[in-house]
């Protein structure tokens, strides 16, 4: 039987037939010896020890009385050699390699190929050869061992660029805990019923990651995949540590109040507080909720007060550590347990921009500069200062994943999630004039006791007014999606509304499609081609009703209804413009409601719409209640009017009265309806015909 060579045998076999070849050819062009570079080369090859020979050969051109050098191979040949002495028993190789992690257990030692150091690496029980990279790699475990015998060589001379420490016992630790938490899942019993009921399979598995970090980690999942439910029951399970900070973009912090309400319904609502401006105080709230922005301006207030668990929502704002919202951020969490980062867009642009975010959760971790050398290839701008390159990339996201980091593309949980997700977004409503004349003049009148004609036609007047106190808030959410760089279709109703997207677009310089009751449908099919083919055109600006059937998006899967329509049956043809054939992702849809506006009383309108055609059997596949403020699409999500009976009755202490509507609410029949909705669903549909709504 033939004895099979191992892959380091072969190498050397080859380099040796080369190295024949090469002094055959050699010795036939040098039958009459004349020329002194030919004298020289015959010299050099008969000289060189055979192990040098395999990486330092020479050849004479046949076109040239040229010698030139051989080269075996294009990969990365980090060696250089002394000049070459005469004597080869004093000769000694001197070679540089680098050492990076390749998985949670393994890292790679890169090195010209040479012998003596070959046969060092056998003697490493955990040594693996690669024959695709041609790389050697062993067990971290045999780090130390590894260095200390290539060190203690007389045959060679080596340079390693070692992990750094740091990193080396981040791995070292993981293999002593990290595998056994994975196994033993943690108990979420400490939280919420509510809450761990509506955690879908991946969402649970990235809550017992934030436990088994002890509440210090980032939450990087895509858009859309739940990170608030998942941060909530991480900082429910350690709210012994409470209170909580919660800070957070403007414009989505009453998203994290109507979560809390339909999540963890154990806490009361005045336990909530929504810090407002500069003069507000804090007194013993147990949670607060804060933006960034205000954080900068109150810093010397709220850290009077100690957080023990602090959640920093869109955490990618403070990738730089110049300014001053990252300089705050870090003040509070010097003193906080417990610290949980949620992103989508960890790094928009380099590695340089996760530093600050790893140094809120590892305060001891590399210095600015060492991670810089390491992870940024050392390059740095001349102007800011800042690293500006990236290398050992695959180290870096094994570190994250080991330490600190959990991140789900919606590709890899796309079985675990539904087809489409549903959430309502409550705007801020300090961005919102419901304060207005005409705006109290319009919630007065709909409060009073009128015929069914007469309350549909103050609701015409009470939307149209909404859309304009709505605007500015409506611009501030889509302004996040924008620098977000996130595609997806953007509904509107009124004209006003519309034109107020197109000129923010505009002034950010976002590349857009308008479809409206004015458009063409040459034009139309133009536009939808522009948005489906070209990856930088990021938004579709559509009328709800001119745009609603008759055109294919699907480039997009996040769709936001920036205002309410009365009919959900047209609302979930627009939100068909992306959910179709053709569709490989789940689609966000998002609702963007106001407190204190018209939405008040469109929204339960759309419920009630639906529950007489589910009763009917016609149901159209819009479980308007099963919308959920948190990006979630199993338990029922309250409307918004329900939603602010409890916060206003938890202010007065008085729950009751709730819980009564809701035992009266559920004892109704499903095909019962009060007479007064019955009269508005037959005759609202002709009183919203008759208007001109592409003209609003």
């Amino acid at each position: 039987m033939d004895k099979k060579c191992s892959p380091e045998e072969i190498e050397k076999k080859r380099l040796l037939a080369l190295q024949r070849r090469q002094q055959s050819q050699l010795k036939a062009q040098n039958t009459s010896v004349s020329s002194p570079v030919h004298q020289q080369a015959q010299l050099r090859v008969q000289d060189t020890p055979t192990s040098s020979l395999a990486h330092q050969q020479t050849i004479l051109s046949d076109s040239s009385n040229v010698v030139r050098p051989v080269k075996l191979n294009n990969r990365f040949n980090p060696i250089s050699r002394n000049p070459e002495p005469r004597n080869s028993s004093s000769f000694t190789l001197s070679v540089t390699g680098k050492c990076y992690m390749i998985s949670e257990d393994r890292f790679a030692l890169e090195v010209q190929f040479v012998p003596a150091i070959i046969e060092t690496f056998k003697t490493i029980p955990s040594r693996n050869y690669d024959l695709k990279t041609r790389i050697w790699n062993f067990h971290i475990n045999d780090y130390n061992s590894l260095l200390q015998k290539l060190a203690q060589s007389k045959d060679f001379k080596i340079s390693v660029t070692k992990i750094p420490e740091a990193v080396l016992q981040v791995f070292k630790k993981n293999l002593k805990s990290n595998s056994q938490i994975l196994e033993e899942e943690e108990d979420l019993s400490k939280i919420d019923e509510q809450l761990v009921g509506s955690l879908l399979p991946f969402q649970r598995v990235g809550v017992c990651y934030g436990i088994s970090k002890h509440g210090r980690c980032i939450i990087a999942d895509d858009m859309g995949l739940g990170k608030t439910i998942q941060a909530l029951g991480i900082a429910h399970y350690f709210k012994d540590s409470w209170p909580l900070l919660i800070v957070v973009p403007s414009n989505v912090k009453f998203q994290w109040s109507s979560a809390i309400n339909e999540f963890l319904p154990t806490i009361p609502a005045h336990y909530i507080h929504h810090f407002k401006n500069t003069r507000d105080c804090i007194d013993d709230d147990k949670i607060t909720i804060i933006s960034y922005d205000l954080l900068v301006r109150v810093i010397d207030t709220i850290e009077k007060h100690i957080y023990g668990f602090v959640i920093l929502d869109e955490s990618h704002v403070l990738k730089s550590r110049q300014t001053a919202r990252f300089q705050t951020v870090r003040r509070i969490c010097t003193h906080a347990r417990h610290i949980v980062l949620l992103t989508g867009t960890p790094a928009l642009s380099r590695p340089s921009e996760l530093y600050s975010q790893i140094s809120l959760i590892m305060p001891h971790f590399l210095s600015y500069e060492d991670y810089g050398e390491r992870y940024c290839a050392g390059e740095r701008s001349t102007y800011t200062g800042e690293f500006t390159g990236s290398s050992n990339m695959q180290e870096l996201q094994m570190l994250l994943k080991v330490h600190c980091m959990i991140r789900r593309l919606k590709t890899d949980v796309l079985k675990q999630i539904p087809s489409k997700i549903r959430q309502m977004i409550i705007l801020d409503s300090g961005l919102i004039k419901t304060g207005t004349k005409r705006m109290n003049e319009m919630s007065k009148k709909m409060e009073k006791h009128m015929a069914a004609l007469e309350k549909h036609s103050t609701l015409i007047q009470y939307y149209n007014e909404t859309s304009d106190v709505k605007l500015k808030a409506i611009c501030n959410y889509v302004a996040n999606l924008f620098e977000s760089k996130t595609k997806c279709l953007l509904y509107a109703h009124h004209q006003i509304v519309m034109d107020g997207i197109c000129n923010l677009a505009e002034s950010m310089k976002i590349r857009y499609i308008r479809i409206d009751g004015k458009t063409n449908p040459e034009q139309r099919k133009l536009q939808v081609d522009l948005f489906q083919e070209r990856d930088d055109c990021l938004a579709a600006i559509l009328s709800i009703t001119a745009a609603n059937a008759g055109v294919t998006l699907t480039a997009a899967h996040l769709v936001v209804f920036t205002e309410l329509f009365w009919n959900p049956g047209i609302l979930r043809q627009a939100e068909d413009r992306v959910h179709r054939i053709g569709q490989n992702n789940s689609v966000t849809i998002q609702y963007l409601v106001a407190k204190n506006t018209s939405d008040d009383y469109m929204w339960p309108l759309i419920q009630k719409k639906m529950s007489v055609l589910k009763a009917g059997g016609l149901d159209q596949d819009f479980l308007i209640d099963s919308i959920e403020g948190s990006q979630q699409n199993k338990n029922k999500q309250r409307d918004l009017t329900s939603f602010l009976n409890s916060s206003s009755s938890s202010e007065k202490g008085s729950q009751q009265s709730q819980h009564d509507e809701e035992q009266k609410n559920s004892a109704v029949p499903k095909a019962s309806v009060s007479n007064d909705i019955k009269d508005l669903l037959d005759i609202d549909e002709e009183c919203f015909d008759s208007c001109d709504w592409d003209e609003i």
